[in-house]
Parts: C-alpha cells; sequence; structure tokens
C-alpha cells in the first residue's frame, strides 16, 4: 500500500484533537501508575484532560538486543534522541500501522508509528537494524532485564520495566522507498488508558532549548510555576498540551537556585547597607555572637514605624519561608490597616527557630517601634515561639492559628481519620461551630467518646491545649477577620508570588522592596476609592450610612452583612430582653453553620449582645444585630457600634494627633525624624491624589514646593 501522498507528519507545532468526552477518574490514574507504564502523574489532577495536545516523542533510541532475524545493531547508525510534534491531519484520523504502507524515507516510516504509539498508549523507539537494510522500530518495553539486575532492589524513579514486549515494526528499503514488511501490535503488559496521559511517559518528557530560557525568564521576574504553565499553554495554543508539567517547572527553577548559593549574612548586610544610604528611612538591626559575626537580621522602615503607631494593635507573626542554603527563617510582623488590608511593620532573617532567636527579635522589633506593645498577636503553632512571647510580652494575648493547627492536626493524624469515617469533618464543623466553651467541650466528649479515640495522643494533644487555638476561647477577644482568612493568609499572598517556601537570601531581599511597593499602592487604591460613592443593594438608610463611615473595603464586609440579616425572621423569647433569630433562606458562605441565633438587649443602654460575637471578634456588627435594627426601626449604626479603626477619618486623625505629639517633644532622635520623614510623605500622596486630575492645580502646588524648598535653603524643583 502506497501511501506517498497521505499527509506525513509535520515538524512545526500543532493543536490537538479532542480523544475523549470527560476527564480520568483517580481510580482510573492510579490503575494506569500501577500498571507499570511509567505514568509520573501531575501535580494537578485537573490538567489531566483528555485532550490530545503537542506531545513531544522520542523516535529514535538505541539498543543492544537482537531481533527476530537474529541481526545485530549496528553503532554508525544511532542517532542522537529527536523530538517531533503529530501532524493534525494524522491525529484526524490515525490508521495503525500495516504491511504493505511506504514511505519517501526512514524517518517518515519511524514517525508514522511513533504516532500510532501515541495514540495507542506506549512509547516507540528506534531498534536493532541488520546492516542498514532492515531496522525495528519496537515498544520501549521489548528489552529484558539485564541479569545482574537485582529484582528486590526498588525500582528507580526514571528507570522503565522491560516485558520482552514483541510488538514491534520492521521496515526495509523496496524500490527506492521504506516499506513496513512486518507488523506486530500485540503488547504483553498494559498500555496507557488516554492519549493524554502519554505526556507524562517518563521518554515523552521534554522541554527544548528555548521553551528553558524562556522560563528562566520567567522566574527571574517572579513568575510562579502555575503561573508560568498558564502561559506555555497560553503559547501553545488554547486546546493544545503540554510535555511537561508544573511539577517540572518547580523543579527546574529549584534546580537553578541550587546551583547558585547562598551569599553569606555578610553579603545580606552589605545590601542592606546600601539600601540604608539610598532611603534614609530604612533600619537595620543585627545579633552578633562572640567572634562579631553576624547571625540574625531584623529591618524595617520609616513608613512601617508610623504604620503600627496607627494600627499595631493586633500582629501576626509568619515563619513560612526560609532561605535554602543556610535554613534561616524569613519571617515578618503584620498587621492590618483601616481597609482590612495587610501592613508589614518588620521583616527577619533568623538563625534559627529557638527561643532565645524569636525573644531577639521581638525584644528589637519593640525598641524599634517605641516600645509600644499590641494587644493581641497570632501566630503559627510552635512551642518556642509561644516561650519568647510570654517572656518578652507576658500581659497580650497570644493565640495560635487555626488553620495552621488543623492542617497540622490532619497531617499527624491521617490514618487515623481515614480509619474513622467522618471524624475530621465532625471535628472541623464542632471547632468552627461553638458558640460557647461548653458547648465546644460537650461537644469534643461526645466526639471522642462516638468514634473510641480517647487513646490517641495527638487528640489529646489538641484538647490540652484547646484555650490555646479553638476560635470559641477568644470570643471576646479582638482578632479582625482571622476566622475567614487565617492569621498569615493576608502576608503569604504578598510573598507567594514573589519568593518560594524555601529561596535565597538574595530573593527575599531583591522581593522586600516590590513587596512594599505593592502594599503601598494598594493602599493608594484604597484610599482613591474611598473618595468614591459605593453602590448600595437596598434603600435603607442604614446601608447609605455605613457607606458614609467606612472605608471601602470594610463598607463592603459590612454590607454583606446587611445582605445576610434578610435571611432571619426575628422571635421575641424575653419582652424586650431576649430575641432569637431564626433562618428562613439559606445563603453561601454563613460564618456559623447554624439556623438559630440568640441575643441579648440591656435595656439601659439598649446595647445588643449576640452569642455569636462578631462584633467583639471584628469590630463590625453581625448580621443578627443588624436584623434587630431592621426590627428597631434604627436609621443610623449607633455609635457603640462603629470600631474607629476601620472608619475613612481614622487614619487622618491619628497622624494628626501624632504630629502634635511630635511637635510638643523635644530632642528628637533619628527615629522620630524619619517618623516626620514618612508622615510628610503620607501628607503630600494625600495631596496629590486629589489634585491629580487638575492640571492647573498641580502646577500650582509644585509651584508652592518651590517657595517651600526655596526658604529652607535647597533648590527649587525644576519643571521636566
Amino acid at each position: 500500500m502506497d501511501i506517498q501522498s497521505s499527509p506525513l507528519i509535520r515538524e512545526q507545532p500543532v493543536i490537538g484533537a479532542d480523544w475523549s468526552s470527560g476527564a480520568l477518574s483517580d481510580e482510573l490514574e492510579i490503575h494506569a501508575n500501577s500498571a507499570d507504564l511509567s505514568l509520573q502523574l501531575a501535580e494537578e489532577q485537573s490538567q489531566l484532560h483528555d485532550i490530545l495536545g503537542i506531545n513531544e516523542m522520542p523516535i529514535n533510541d538505541t539498543g543492544s538486543a537482537s531481533d527476530s532475524d537474529g541481526s545485530s545493531g549496528n553503532e554508525t547508525d544511532k542517532e542522537p534522541g529527536k523530538y517531533f510534534y503529530p501532524g493534525f491531519d494524522e491525529l484526524v484520523d490515525p490508521r495503525p500501522p500495516e504491511v504493505g504502507m511506504r514511505f519517501p524515507t526512514l524517518e517518515d516510516a519511524t514517525r508514522y508509528y511513533s504516532a500510532h504509539a501515541l495514540l495507542s498508549g506506549f512509547v516507540a523507539i528506534r531498534g536493532p537494524n541488520f546492516m542498514r537494510k532492515k531496522f525495528h522500530v519496537e515498544c520501549n518495553r521489548s528489552r529484558k532485564l539485564a541479569p545482574s539486575q537485582d529484582l528486590k532492589r526498588k525500582r528507580e524513579v526514571y528507570s522503565v520495566n522491560k516485558a520482552q514486549c514483541e510488538a514491534r515494526a520492521v521496515v526495509k528499503p523496496v524500490k527506492g522507498q521504506w516499506e513496513f514488511t512486518s507488523v506486530r501490535s500485540e503488547h504483553n503488559h498494559p498500555l496507557c488508558p488516554s492519549p493524554s496521559l502519554t505526556k507524562f511517559f517518563l521518554s515523552c518528557k521534554h522541554m527544548s532549548a528555548e521553551e528553558k530560557s524562556f522560563l528562566r525568564a520567567l522566574q527571574q521576574s517572579s513568575i510562579h510555576p502555575k503561573k508560568a504553565m498558564k502561559i506555555f499553554k497560553r503559547m501553545r495554543g488554547i486546546l493544545g498540551s503540554l510535555p511537561f508539567n508544573t511539577k517540572d517547572a518547580n523543579t527546574s527553577q529549584c534546580a537553578e537556585q541550587q546551583g547558585k548559593p547562598n551569599s553569606d549574612v555578610e553579603t545580606t548586610v552589605k545590601h542592606l547597607k546600601e539600601l540604608e544610604l539610598q532611603n534614609p528611612c530604612v533600619s537595620i538591626t543585627m545579633q552578633t555572637d562572640e567572634d562579631s559575626i553576624v547571625r540574625s537580621l531584623f529591618w524595617t522602615d520609616a513608613r512601617s514605624r508610623l504604620d503600627y503607631e496607627i494600627f499595631g494593635d493586633v500582629l501576626s507573626f509568619d515563619t513560612t519561608y526560609s532561605t535554602i542554603s543556610h535554613n534561616m527563617l524569613f519571617t515578618s510582623i503584620s498587621g492590618m490597616n483601616e481597609h482590612g488590608r495587610t501592613l508589614v511593620f518588620g521583616y527577619a532573617l533568623l538563625q534559627d527557630r529557638k527561643a532565645e532567636t524569636f525573644k531577639w527579635m521581638f525584644q528589637t522589633f519593640f525598641h524599634v517601634m517605641g516600645r509600644k506593645m499590641p494587644r493581641a498577636i497570632i501566630t503559627d503553632q510552635d512551642e518556642a515561639i509561644a516561650k519568647a512571647i510570654s517572656e518578652v510580652m507576658p500581659q497580650v494575648k497570644h493565640r495560635f492559628c487555626k488553620f495552621h493547627v488543623m492542617r497540622k492536626a490532619r497531617e499527624m493524624l491521617g490514618g487515623f481519620i481515614a480509619a474513622r469515617g467522618n471524624i475530621s469533618s465532625e471535628l472541623r464543623a464542632l471547632v468552627n461551630n461553638s458558640l460557647t466553651e461548653a458547648e465546644f467541650e460537650e461537644g469534643w466528649a461526645a466526639l471522642i467518646e462516638m468514634y473510641s479515640a480517647s487513646e490517641n495522643e495527638y487528640l489529646q494533644l489538641l484538647w490540652e491545649t484547646r484555650k490555646e487555638w479553638v476560635p470559641v476561647y477568644f470570643r471576646e477577644d479582638f482578632y479582625p477577620f482571622v476566622e475567614t482568612t487565617g492569621c498569615c493568609e493576608g502576608a503569604n499572598s504578598l510573598f507567594k508570588d514573589y519568593v518560594l517556601p524555601k529561596d535565597r537570601i538574595e530573593k527575599f531581599l531583591e522581593r522586600y522592596e516590590d513587596v512594599q511597593e505593592r502594599i503601598m499602592e494598594t493602599d493608594d487604591e484604597d484610599r482613591l476609592q474611598s473618595r468614591t460613592e459605593p453602590s448600595c443593594f437596598s434603600m435603607q438608610p442604614i446601608e447609605k450610612h455605613a457607606a458614609r463611615i467606612y472605608t471601602r473595603q470594610i463598607f463592603l464586609k459590612v454590607q454583606r452583612e446587611l445582605l445576610h440579616s434578610t435571611a432571619f425572621n426575628v422571635q421575641e423569647i424575653q419582652t424586650g430582653t431576649v430575641y432569637r433569630l431564626e433562618k428562613v433562606s439559606a445563603y453561601e458562605n454563613p460564618e456559623f453553620d447554624r439556623n438559630s441565633f440568640e441575643l441579648l438587649v440591656e435595656p439601659s443602654t439598649n446595647a445588643i449582645k449576640c452569642e455569636c460575637a462578631k462584633f467583639t471578634r471584628d469590630g463590625i456588627p453581625c448580621c443578627h444585630i443588624f436584623r434587630l435594627f431592621t426590627q428597631f426601626g434604627v436609621n443610623e449604626i449607633p455609635g457603640q457600634y462603629i470600631a474607629p479603626r476601620w472608619t475613612a477619618k481614622f487614619k487622618e486623625e491619628q497622624m494628626k494627633q501624632y504630629r502634635e505629639k511630635c511637635l510638643d517633644s523635644r530632642g528628637m532622635d533619628q527615629s522620630e525624624n524619619s517618623m516626620r520623614y514618612a508622615m510628610l510623605l503620607s501628607k503630600v500622596a494625600d495631596i496629590g491624589k486629589e489634585i491629580c486630575g487638575d492640571g492647573s492645580k498641580c502646577d500650582k502646588f509644585r509651584l508652592e514646593l518651590d517657595t517651600i524648598q526655596g526658604k529652607t535653603g535647597k533648590g527649587g524643583i525644576k519643571n521636566t
């Protein structure tokens, strides 16, 4: 059969065709892996679409085994490995190899069989040849194990189990063309169940030099491996599939980073000193040992110190990141501004996780911040951190992050939970939905008894430390929005797009300025947005009042509570004092998954207290209190339910007070001078936001600045 006229597989990449209507189940993927198909499952299962994309397959391989005719391989024939892209026409109407098919060249015949292998679920390799007149293209599992190989030894990750498979095609030159003279299609091993999964064959994984170069450029621009994969997919085509995955991209990034060793801490100090010269607001503190060798570093700037002066009531301490070679901790101390956005007050590189090291860092932080203490702090679960906090700030309320504790519990109790069905979901519901300490403790006892878990040591530890992490024990303490976002999610969201959990010291230092710039840009955007009138979903006067007093981001949270308040009916249990709210409509993502709530009203002050305690925790009224406001005809939020730190005027008023404090003080040190510098920058930024849309006002402002600078003996601003 002559198929010269048929379109052959082309060199250029094409968009793949769809070979299945649905995604594969996890069970099928596991089965395929257990069948020794050399599949390396992707890190993200959602990428396993049954779409045949651009899969690069090796068409050349070397082999030493003899063929059925007893001919041996010729080393001069073995070419280096080469990759190709299947042609669209070949994939739309594929035909299995048949005896008699002819091709212009040996390369075309080999490619045709390789495309058939791709669609069938195996890998084709170039086998032995006889005097360059008879070539074998065969299954890559055709060879047999070497006699000396230890069968008991664990199989290496990058090895391919041989099975003496006899599937192959024999190609011979016939009348100036290359013809399939023998085709054997039977395999003695399972095949890959889907064409899209063949990209996970080890021999199919390939990244060209150009792709590696482009990936390196993305990494240098701090593009996360997952985002880099999206860029590659978009470049390959909407339906395209890649011959590598997120894990491969991440591995490439880690390998390159490990090839660049960490600079020593002295180099880091030099970098920070240069930064300090460029920006006089930067403050650096070093911890040295007896040999004057720097072991730990802490740094911050004037803007962060001013932010802490205003918003330093609640802190979160993050220890997610560390350096590669020296395994130093890269930590941040953060808080929350009037928009509910993350502010980073300071950064540190710590030599280890010992309590003494954390103690030094906290002492340094409070010294730089004028010894002002917060009201509360939330951290990951760590005994050394807890010990340091108890010694440095014993009067400060400290709790562990619920999300971190629960994640660690899932890791420690994986097998135990798997053997007991729904204990994981019931434990999570108990932790999240308990409104009183008694309710939680009674529920815990019932849960332990139901699942016969009284002997589990880790559950016992969780119970003993319950007052350090279970939310119900902190219902009267101000920890804004940590139940919905986690203690360090805000800080992590700032860093995760810039650095990896384990990265180089240089990378953390390079991205420090990027993160600070991002924080300032977000703050400027929020302030500008807060000057505009937000949209209201109802005609209620109380919603319009909330829009006037709160910053935009906080108003959106309050507005959501107002919307959810319409899902409840009110029942009066005791005249004028006790009310019960019954949920009559479901809504998405309720903070507590329950249908009724009780509220107490103090007749003398008209103060309303809800058992969900959202106001004391987050500083905004809950939907249940708003429902009673509607019931009582309250058209404006009473002052006792307005937390000043969430209002649009709070920061301006606090800065005014601090300026007066600075003017009244004497003998200002460098730290206070830096604070004044930060306040001037903030004031100029506020003015700029107001007049930036008016060219004449901007020109007038610049002239005034020229005049001020002339009076202080400085050169005027030159027009550009």
